[in-house]
């Protein structure tokens, strides 16, 4: 099975990953601080660029260098219609 980004998630400094709940959320809606990331279904942190590399490896997205949480079809899908 293809490695897919999971759900956004946080580094702290301290090594720690706090993941969000779901995927659908943003960065702003974990409580931590740290490196902005997100879980890989394998279970790796990795950062924006490596994690934008995996989203288009796995179709999750085109066109993007540095992934954010937006650039998810799951969270289109929650916001779709709402301002950001």
């Amino acid at each position: 099975m293809a490695v897919k980004v999971a759900r956004p998630a946080i580094k702290t400094s301290s090594g720690k990953v706090v993941g969000a709940p779901r995927l659908g959320l943003q960065h702003k809606d974990i409580d931590a601080e740290g490196q902005r990331g997100f879980l890989l279904s394998n279970g790796k942190f990795a950062n924006r660029g490596e994690a934008a590399k995996v989203a288009k490896a796995a179709g999750q997205v085109t066109g993007v260098q540095s992934l954010h949480s937006h650039h998810l079809p799951e969270y289109k899908a929650k916001h779709r219609g709402k301002s950001k």
